[in-house]
Formats: structure tokens, sequence, C-alpha cells
């Protein structure tokens, strides 16, 4: 074995302290990403029509610049009016979101419905242009309308912090959440043990430590790998998806006081966002924050209008607070909120359909949620409508509908195109999957009549059992 002299040993020794400052200058800014709030957002009213003058379809308004992500439309006069938004970027080119309308709604007799009431102006579902968007133009499709104006939302990804950390994020691809604190700490840990050493530490006489902290190190590296990718094929209705709760994509409070639960869930109401297809799998959370925004003070909704929302890379975000396993009455469907679940994938699937990792996300959560509550969607089911700040409601207040399933798309309710002439026929391939993966827990109640006659009874999705005891 070759034995350096202690003098030279010393110094390459001491040169180990190089590696272990690089790795601090790294780790820190690592664990700092993590730490860096998203800027808030913002909003404006923009008017582009001349005040008090009513226009009617094929209306245009000017061009009008805008540096907003995610714009909507208000109105007085028609309620049932509806608009084109053309979205211009910053090559030139135009896109357009049609069939823009007031579409959801609170159900009458709610505080959510006195909040609507309050804010006054009718408005569209928002649209989610983009950090490319340049420019907009409104265009009247139907009804006779005047005083419109654009709400216009900002709602950036959340950066880098200056400095160091930001130049990090640029130059590397690092994990995100609890991955990217592991990475970090990794780092950290390692330049540590690299600093121990070059101050004298021997190696050779704690081979038992250096070992225990490779096998730390490499499990903290484990712990860093990239998350999977979506399933080729959703779970059944047993394992729950992953889903982003409200503080993962920073959501505002309820603002209405107390939640509103119906008694018991019976359906699931399928939307699309009606916005840009074009997004990144990080502008998520900030897609979440602009259409909460929106939902809450441009239509004066308690919060968001969805209980889930899904992005087009698989990820599930938690929309309305009140628990994801709750029956929770949101604002998605005028006139049938009450006892309802309402899923959105963002996006517009007018022309195209979801993608897999959407679609099969969408199954997923379906068959999860619906299992949860005991629902076997192909029994369908039975409902009163509501009235509903929409005026979008396809039955008039008190009136019992009955659906062969409980799955439904928007339209099926409410007068809309939602969630999209493409996809909307697809909606029986969405139920036949949610179907074949439906598992209801069963359930054992004891009863005693009499104290002479005990009733055992399980449930299951098939079959009903009943056993009597004999005293």
């Amino acid at each position: 074995m070759t034995h350096f002299p202690d003098e030279l040993e010393d110094t390459l020794r001491r040169l180990l302290l190089v590696p272990a400052l690089a790795l601090v200058l790294i780790g820190t800014p690592v664990l700092a990403l993590e730490n860096t709030p998203p800027p808030p957002v913002t909003s404006e009213e923009v008017p582009v029509a001349t005040p008090g003058v009513e226009v009617g379809p094929g209306w245009e308004s000017p061009i009008t610049p805008t540096d907003a992500t995610l714009v909507g439309v208000a109105w007085e006069g028609d309620p049932a009016a509806s608009f084109k938004v053309e979205v211009q970027d910053s090559d030139g080119n135009w896109t357009t979101a049609s069939g823009l309308a007031n579409d959801l709604g609170a159900d009458a007799g709610t505080a959510e419905a006195a909040r609507v009431e309050a804010v006054g102006d009718q408005g569209t579902e928002p649209v989610w242009i983009g950090s490319d968007a340049t420019a907009v133009r409104v265009v009247v499709e139907a009804g006779e309308v005047s005083d419109i104006k654009i709400n216009a939302v900002t709602s950036e990804v959340a950066g880098a912090p200056s400095g160091a950390a930001g130049a990090l994020a640029s130059a590397l691809s690092l994990p995100s959440g609890t991955e990217r604190y592991a990475f970090g700490g990794a780092l950290l840990l390692i330049a540590v043990a690299l600093a121990v050493i070059a101050l004298g530490w021997s190696p050779r006489r704690h081979r038992m430590q250096i070992f225990a902290l490779a096998a730390i190190s490499a499990l903290l590296f484990a712990a860093c790998r990239p998350p999977a990718p979506p399933a080729p094929t959703p779970l059944d209705g047993s394992v729950q998806p992953a889903i982003t709760g409200r503080s993962g994509w920073g959501a505002r409070g309820f603002a209405c006081g107390s939640v509103d639960y119906a008694p018991a869930l019976k359906f699931a109401v399928v939307h699309h966002t009606a916005g840009s297809n074009n997004y990144n799998p990080g502008d998520s959370p900030a897609i979440m924050r602009g259409i909460q925004n929106y939902h809450m003070d441009a239509l004066g909704y308690c919060d968001i209008a969805y209980n889930f929302l899904i992005d087009k890379y698989g990820q599930i975000f938690e929309g309305r607070a009140g628990g994801i396993d709750r029956a929770v009455n949101a604002a998605h469907a005028g006139g049938f909120n009450t006892a309802s679940v309402g899923v959105a994938m963002f996006g517009n699937y007018t022309d195209i359909q979801p993608p897999a990792a959407q679609w099969n996300s969408l199954v997923h959560l379906l068959r999860w949620r619906l299992s949860v509550a005991r629902i076997n969607p192909a029994l369908g089911f039975s409902t009163t409508a509501q009235g509903s700040s929409c005026n979008c409601v396809r039955w008039g207040p008190g009136t019992v509908v009955s659906f062969a399933s409980a799955i439904l798309g928007h339209r099926d309710v409410d007068t809309t195109a939602c969630p999209g002439n493409a996809f909307y026929p697809q909606l029986d391939s969405i139920r036949s999957q949610v179907q074949s993966g439906i598992v209801i827990p069963p359930t054992t109640t004891t009863t005693t009549i009499a104290t002479t006659t005990t009733i055992a009874t399980t449930t299951a999705l098939a079959a009903v059992t009943t056993t009597t005891a004999a005293s």
C-alpha cells in the first residue's frame, strides 16, 4: 500500500474542502427553492365596449393588449349570451376559445348565491391564455348585451429566488416537493462528511461510520428520483389516487363561513375548463390559483367552483374546500350542485380528446370517489333541480329529474357545450371504465329487534345478503 508523507496527506485531505464547499453552495439554494412562495394573483376589469351601447351577435371589441394569463367576459343584458375570446401570442398567431357563457352558478337560496348576487355583473367561465399572450379580442356570438368588460387575471408560476437559488433553477433540472428537500439534505450531508475528513477525521479508523453514512446518503438520493409517470391503466376504486391538496397549489381560504355539505353524494359531473391546452406541468398550480381568483372575485363564488381538477399530465388537484371524501356542495353545475361532485379537466376538448394521462386520472378519481360514496353509477339516480344564478338550468326549480347513470357531462344538466363536442360522446367509455373499477367496501350492521332476533346485513356492489339468527 502506498503511503503519502504526512504533509502531503494533510494537503490532499484539506483539498476535500473544495467539493464540500461546492455541495453546500448547491444544496442550500436547492432548499431555498422549495420555500419560494408564488407571486400574488392580481386582477383587473378592462372595459372593451362603449358604456350603455347595446350590441349583438358579430360585434367585435378592439384588440386589447394584455399581460394576463387568464381572462373572462363580463356584461349586462341577456343572461344567455355567449362570447368568443380570440388570443394573440408573442409570434402574432391567433387562437380562439368559443362558446363562453355563464354556465356555472350557485344554487338558489344559498349563501353562495347571495354572494354572487352582490357582485352584480354576469360573467363567463374563465379561459387560461398563458404567459405568452399579448392581446385579446372579444366577439359576441349570441345575445343582445352592453357594457362588455374583460376580467383579466395574472397568475404566475412561483419563480426561483434571486442569487444562487435562481441561477441553480435555471441551470439544473431539479426534483420538486419532498424529493427536493431530500436532494438538498443529501448534498449537505455529504458536504459535512467531506469537511470532517478534511479536518482530520480518518476513514481507515471509522469504517462502520463510513458504511452507515454511505447507506444513509444512498437512501436520500433514492428518495430524489422523479415521481413515476401515471400508470398506463388506472387503479380500481379501493385505491385513492394521488391528489395535490389545496396548500400544494396555494389556495385562498373559503370566503363564506362554513362549507355547505349534502347528506350524501349522489352523482358526478364532468367538465372541461375550455382554456388553452398549451401549458407545462409546473404551470398547473398557477392555473388553479387563477381560476380560483376569477371564481371568487369576478363571479362572486365562495371558493373555486369545482371539487377536483385534472391537468393534461394526469395531476389531480383538490378544488373546493371541505374534504376530498365528503359531499361538498360546490358551484360547478347550476341547479345541480347539491349532492354532486364536479370534476373539471384543464383544457378545451371541443375538437380533440383528452390525453391518456388525463383520461386515466379521471377514470381513477371517479372510481375512487364513487366507491367511497358507495355509489354504483350504473343504477342511476333521481334528483330535484334547483334555481340558479346562471339562468342555464335545463329544468325549472322543483322538477324531479332521473338519469340512467351517476356520471354526467355538464351539458346533461345545463345549457352549455361543456365538456366539449369531441369529448362528450366519449363519456360512455368513461362510464364503462369507471364501472369496471368500482369497489364498494362491504359494511356490516347489526340491529336487534325486540331483543330476540338479530339481523346481520352485508352490502356489496353486486349482491345483498341477509341472514337471520334465531334466538
